[in-house]
């Protein structure tokens, strides 16, 4: 089997300088999500039908195995779309699945499933179907495309809603904008559609009307789930359409052992993995390739983007870590920001309001308070004190910062980079070093302290 995924409307509801299908739900273009339904159904050999700015198109799908197919007249219509990629398939004697770009709620199960359902009509009844429709029942079908069958079930035409009689408008069985074509006969009937009167543009649905003069039998593939059906059309269905497809996220790390705590807050993207028994707490973003190890947990509020989570790993309220390696057992937060390819190692502890970028931080490091870590590797078993500033930017450049393992620096330094300093090295707090402190030394730089008698108590009357 073959597949055509349509992705060259204009999506003017969408007021949007943007091709529709590369509007992103969860981090990801809606055309991703259709994108892989597909492949999901076991077909290989995809092509896509681009118009309007087709080069982005393109390059969102940069590295994927599919052809693309330009429709010149990107106000032609579903048919003239389709036949944009007839060369894919006029000579195929054999079945073709046509799918909208902004169809992201479609799985890939359903479409197995439809063609099983072709697989099985002809086993069982020996008949070959010139086409399947996919379809849901609403019980407001306002807005949707009417299926109307003959006493056999199957499809005379599909007409939308603005064209129906009144009878027709009845009908709750909608159109789901999936379909599955015998392309022989697909290729024979498209030429016979005509241009809708009203806007003279080729609509694809009119194939069905064709196909049931002809002779030829369609059915009808009732979704599993109704929201399979719903396209993407204005801004609001695509909202609608993220939160659909963030709670199926939700509910498959829930299955796979994660407790997920008010799931309606969480925020959990295509990429991420959870490897069971994480604890994520309320309003809590896991964004891009991000893995969370067995065992920990996520605090209210935290922001976890494109890194790596450890085991037994803690993350306390409203911390932040992004492109980072956090390992084994360790600690960040509350109020702590990782960032910049850092690494922090097991068991360490970054602590309230420390901010670490683009830093090696060794294993059973504490820096617990209020501190800047930038371009520094610090080794094992070292403490960083509250306020500690490691000052590597001088106007023009960055600078590394090398602290050894068991060092104390205390409370309120400022190491200034480039800097070494040593194993078991003491920066006494309130100090200002600039120069390399030397393995075990004791570093202190502060000035004189100065007690005038009477002064204070002068000051403040």
């Amino acid at each position: 089997m073959k597949a055509v995924i349509l992705s060259a409307g204009l999506g003017t509801r969408f007021r949007s300088e943007k091709p529709k299908v590369l509007h992103t739900i969860l981090g990801k273009p809606m055309l991703w999500y259709v994108l892989q339904a597909v492949k999901g159904s076991g077909i290989q050999e995809i092509g896509v039908v681009i118009s309007y700015m087709g080069e982005l198109v393109e390059k969102a799908l940069e590295g994927e195995q599919v052809m693309f197919y330009h429709q010149k007249n990107p106000k032609g219509g579903t048919a003239d779309a389709l036949l944009s990629s007839a060369d894919m398939w006029r000579s195929y004697d054999g079945y073709v699945l046509v799918i909208n770009g902004d169809a992201p709620l479609v799985s890939a199960q359903t479409l197995r499933n439809m063609q099983r359902f072709l697989h099985m009509v002809e086993e069982y009844e020996d008949e070959r179907l010139s086409g399947v429709i996919l379809t849901g029942f609403l019980p407001d079908p306002t807005g949707y495309g009417r299926v109307v069958k003959d006493s056999n079930g199957n499809v005379i035409k599909v007409i939308e809603e603005k064209d129906a009689n009144f009878e027709e408008k009845k009908i709750n069985e909608v159109n789901g904008g999936v379909y599955i074509f015998y392309a022989p006969h697909l290729i024979e009937c498209a030429f016979f559609i005509k241009p809708n009167e009203k806007t003279g543009e080729l609509y694809l649905t009119d194939v069905f009307k064709v196909m049931y003069e002809r002779g030829y039998k369609v059915r009808t593939f009732m979704a599993e789930d109704a929201v399979e059906v719903m396209g993407v059309n204005t801004r609001w269905d695509m909202a609608v359409a993220e939160n659909v497809i963030r709670l199926r996220i939700l509910q498959h790390w829930a299955n796979m052992g994660n407790t997920l705590h008010q799931p309606e807050s969480i925020w959990i993207e295509p990429d991420v993995s959870l490897e069971g028994d994480v604890e994520v707490h309320p309003n809590v973003s896991l964004k891009g390739k991000t893995k969370v190890g067995k065992g920990s947990i996520i605090g209210k509020g935290c922001l976890i983007e494109n890194s790596i989570l450890g085991q037994a790993v803690v993350l306390e309220p409203y911390s932040i870590v992004r492109d980072s390696i956090i390992e084994d057992g360790a600690c960040i937060g509350p109020f702590a920001h990782i960032r910049n390819q850092s690494r922090v190692g097991q068991n360490s502890h970054i602590g309230n309001f420390v901010e670490v970028k683009k830093s090696l931080v060794g294993r059973d490091v504490k820096a617990k308070h209020l501190a800047y870590i930038g371009d520094a590797h610090i080794g094992e078993n070292t403490n960083i004190g509250a306020g500690v500033v490691f000052a590597n930017f001088d106007g023009k450049k960055k600078y590394e910062t090398y602290v050894g393992s068991n060092a104390f620096v205390g409370s309120n330094s400022l190491l200034i980079a480039p800097l070494k300093v040593g194993n078991f090295a003491y920066i006494a707090g309130g100090s200002v070093v600039n120069k390399d402190v030397p393995d075990g030394d004791l570093a202190i730089s502060r000035p004189q302290l100065r007690l005038l008698k009477g002064k204070g108590e002068e000051k403040l009357k």
